[in-house]
């Protein structure tokens, strides 16, 4: 594009320097010939008319001679007439010959050459010819006026017609010129640079075809020969004990685990969302922890994805089948859009997942609701999840990643309908104690569902051991505490910790020497003083994420340290959730007001404590906020991980910026360099802000330094990989279990 913008900027100046050029070469044309078109039609008048004027003016017939004169000047060019006798006294002239004009030497003027001439501002040409008689005698002179006015029109007229010939050729010459740089050489280097990117994600299939370029050959020759040391290098790196995750390691990774088995996220949330704004479509990125942590294995994995289609404009973006090759305009994996209706969502998202599990999950001070009706919802539409997944699904051993509360009875479905497929689910969220556990009428149905999977992951241990403390109560089943699983019924399912991450180095990557500018950037559009301290919270609007009790420590920090009034700002990026729940309609309301009331406590001229921002940010404007905040405050009341943390330390490539993270996140237990707090102790809260503020310059890189060193160490294709290799072994031990029981059967009968 950037080729083609320099070639239209050389093209067009120089295509209006010749057009310039051929103008003013035109004028000067047009003006010889004007002059010489004019020059001989004064001659054709006095040719036509002398013997006329000559017997009038010999017979001193002036009344005559002037009706003459006047009759030949009707015609539009010709200005007038004016007629000299043979001693050069005026003998006629017609009405409107110039006045200034007369027979004053005249002889002198009948030998120079027809000229232009300025009467009162406009030129006219004038021609003088002798008037001879027949005995070839001069009698006189006649002279003629014309106004050239009119083949300037003309001439201006052939030059806008030329011009724009000019014009359109010029175009035709710019857009041939652009197609064949398109066909020829933007194209072959699209499929270039698209083949190495796909190698620098491990994926080397399709390199043969971009590399026939014939007009490429110095250039291919080279690449060929970089990615053959490549493919050696990351089939090496591959197998390195200790070295760094990348989406190439995993693929290659998961191809040595997998082989040809297709990769298969189930989610409710899709990560490529198409909303209809007005006439025009919009793609939305979810802000959302899990498809944060989860599409860069997809992509990596080049696999499938299985959503509900919630956006206005999914349907009329996806194929009759609702897929749709993502991320758009460089596509490296297929999403799979699943419909639900108004009720399906009603009963099954916002009833029984969001107003039950969540809140069951959740020890946040907001009481569960279990209905029939979206138990029921719940139900169908895990199984319409489950259909999606046989319909799109036609490898063998497929790997089904599932994700989340919202599918609890998929695992137990997919066993029944492709026991083939090697099974796992993710549960983003707390598993809470047995005891609350009990309070869900259908836990035996939900447990039972779950170890479906062969595999059940958590974020942390203690999650783990809740839930085996939740099987063993409420279920008859093996739970094996040494080797942390369950079986029942024949089946054997793992329960293991996981902690989740996030992709290292993240997508909106920054040069550490670019933060500061990016950083004025921000604050000078959100009408912010440059040497302000700046704290960032970046949530979904929940009740679980302790915003309110955020803002209640931002007040008391303010109250405690007066001298920051005027200089500490909190920007809170909160993104609207599950507005058609009551609590949560509720909760947008009370952020709000204690916005608006410790706004007006602190307020001065130009300055709020307190920027809140409730609305979608898509993940490039999250980070910009990230690179900009002196200290991120993650004040979560009960989290399974809790991603912004590890998000905010991702971005801060100059290793500056403190975390003040709440202690009942999963990541307070990989993130110790962090300053943990209790979100609840509004006193204590607030005296780690001011620590994180205050602390010495070497202390907050040094703190920052190991935290990104943890994050890098242990980024979402690291966890991946584990949860893959934990799938792969597990799946291993059931076909050499299979074989046992096979080989066992048939000794038996050769026995008998």
């Amino acid at each position: 594009m950037r080729i083609t913008f320099r070639f239209l900027l050389l093209l067009v100046p120089t295509l209006a320097m010749v057009v310039l050029g051929f103008s003013f070469a035109m004028q000067s044309l047009e003006h010889r010939w004007v002059k010489f078109d004019l020059g001989h039609r004064s001659r054709l008048i006095s040719d036509s008319i002398q013997d006329q004027v000559i017997s009038l003016a010999s017979e001193k017939k002036s009344a005559a001679l002037q009706k003459l004169l006047n009759r030949v000047s009707r015609d539009s060019r010709l200005q007038g007439l004016i007629v000299c006798g043979r001693s050069g006294e005026l003998a006629g002239r017609s009405e409107l010959a110039p006045k200034s004009e007369g027979c004053q030497g005249v002889a002198a003027l009948a030998e120079r050459e027809p000229e232009f001439i300025d009467f009162n501002g406009m030129e006219l040409h004038r021609a003088v010819y002798p008037l001879i008689d027949e005995q070839g005698l001069r009698q006189g002179h006649l002279l003629a006026y014309h106004d050239p006015s009119y083949m300037a029109k003309r001439g201006r007229t052939t030059r806008i017609y030329a011009l724009l010939a000019f014009l359109g050729l010029g175009l035709v010459i710019a857009l041939v010129t652009v197609l064949v740089y398109r066909w020829s050489v933007s194209r072959p280097i699209e499929q270039i640079s698209h083949a190495i990117r796909s190698v620098l994600s491990g994926d080397f299939s399709k390199l043969g075809k971009a590399l026939e370029q014939p007009e490429f050959a110095p250039l291919v020759r080279n690449i060929d020969k970089v990615v053959r040391e490549l493919r050696q290098a990351r089939l090496g790196a591959a197998d390195a004990p200790g070295g760094l995750w990348t989406a190439a390691r995993l693929r290659q990774e998961v191809q040595r685990l997998f082989g040809d088995s297709r990769v298969c996220v189930v989610a409710n949330r899709e990560p490529y969302i198409h909303n209809r704004k007005g006439k025009a479509i919009e793609v939305q990125f979810p802000a959302s922890g899990l498809v944060s942590a989860v599409e860069p294995i997809v992509r990596a994995c080049s696999g499938i994805w299985i959503g509900h289609g919630s956006g206005s404009a999914d349907k009329e973006t996806s194929d009759k089948n609702g897929i749709l090759l993502v991320p758009p305009g460089n596509p490296e994996y297929a999403l799979k859009r699943v419909w639900l209706t108004r009720e399906e969502e009603q009963g099954y998202y916002y009833g029984f997942s969001n107003e039950g599990l969540w809140p069951l999950c959740h020890i946040a001070h907001t009481r569960p609701s279990f209905r029939s009706e979206d138990w029921k919802a719940y139900q169908d539409v895990n199984t319409k999840f489950a259909q999606a997944f046989i319909e799109e699904i036609k490898s063998e051993r497929p790997i089904a990643l599932i994700q989340d509360y919202h599918f609890a009875l998929l695992p137990g479905m997919l066993r029944k309908l492709r026991p083939d497929a090697v099974t796992s689910l993710f549960w983003h969220i707390p598993w809470p104690n047995s005891e609350a556990i009990g309070i869900c009428p259908w836990k035996e149905e939900l447990l039972l569902g779950m170890l479906g999977a062969d595999l059940i992951g958590f974020h942390t241990q203690y999650h783990c051991n809740n839930f085996l403390d939740s099987v063993d109560r409420f279920l008859e089943a093996r739970v094996d505490r040494d080797n942390f699983s369950v079986t029942i019924r024949g089946h054997t399912c793992v329960v293991k910790p996981f902690p989740i991450s996030v992709e290292w180095p993240p997508r909106h990557d920054l040069a550490a020497a670019e933060i500061p500018k990016a950083r004025a950037q921000l604050l000078e559009e959100l009408s912010i003083a440059p040497d302000a301290l700046v704290g960032i919270g970046v949530d979904r609007v929940d009740y679980t994420k302790g915003i309110i009790e955020r803002f209640l420590a931002v007040e008391r920090l303010l109250e405690k340290h007066p001298e920051l009034v005027g200089r500490f700002v909190f920007l809170q990026i909160g993104a609207p959730s599950r507005t058609h729940i009551k609590r949560y309609q509720d909760l947008n309301s009370e952020v709000q007001e204690v916005t608006d009331r410790i706004n007006w406590k602190f307020r001065k001229p130009g300055y709020e404590p307190i920027v809140l921002r409730l609305s979608h940010h898509d993940s490039q404007e999250v980070y910009r906020f990230y690179r900009a905040a002196d200290v991120c405050i993650v004040s979560s009341l009960h989290d399974g991980m809790n991603l912004v943390a590890k998000e905010y330390i991702s971005s801060r490539s100059d290793e500056s910026g403190s975390l003040v993270l709440s202690s009942f996140t999963g990541a307070a237990r990989e993130l110790s360099d962090a300053i943990i707090v209790n979100p609840y102790d509004t006193d204590k809260t607030a005296e780690g802000i001011y620590h994180a503020l205050t602390m010495r310059p070497e202390e907050r890189q040094a703190r920052m330094a190991r935290l990104r060193q943890t994050v890098a160490s242990n980024n979402v294709y690291a966890w991946a990989a584990d949860f893959l290799k934990e799938i792969h072994s597990i799946a291993q031990r059931q076909s050499q279990r299979g074989g046992l029981i096979q080989r066992t059967r048939s000794a038996k009968g050769e026995t008998a």
